[in-house]
């Protein structure tokens, strides 16, 4: 009897965001994703707050390891092609991502993927409220293309 008492004392502790986490890791699994995207699509999730620092120089620190690489630059512009308009804050996330924590060889990857960069200038998004998310005019600045150049 201690043993179901137990189990219910645990999954009464349970919140959403455990559920989540554990169904995100399932998926990870059957999907045979690995850790490294893993984390990337952690980091450009749906949720309205960003990143851990940690989770952020993880994902840094991956792109000086060639496989690592390999794995973190297509989940980043899957994101950028994938998402529908309501989960601009992914396509942000991931934008951030690039701009802040980006090595040289991202800065060259971005290069090759200048077209699909350059379709984000006109991103526009005018959420449930009425609000536009696209207020500073897309989710990439000329600026930042200016500096892939």
């Amino acid at each position: 009897m201690d043993r179901l008492e137990s189990l219910g004392n645990t999954l009464s502790n349970l919140t959403l965001y455990d559920i989540k986490s554990m169904y995100n890791q399932a998926k990870n699994v059957v999907l045979n994703v690995s850790e490294m995207e893993a984390k990337v699509r952690e980091a450009t999730n749906e949720d309205p707050w960003g990143a851990s620092s940690t989770l952020m120089q993880d994902i840094a620190q991956g792109n000086s390891c060639s496989q690592q690489f390999n794995e973190i630059m297509p989940c980043i512009y899957s994101q950028f092609m994938e998402k529908e308009a309501r989960q601009w804050r992914q396509i942000y996330k991931a934008r951030h991502y690039l701009v802040k924590h980006g090595s040289e060889r991202v800065v060259d990857d971005a290069r090759s993927h200048v077209s699909t960069i350059k379709m984000l200038r006109s991103f526009h998004y005018i959420d449930e409220k009425g609000k536009d998310q696209g207020i500073n005019g897309s989710v990439f600045p000329p600026a930042f293309i200016l500096t892939i150049y």
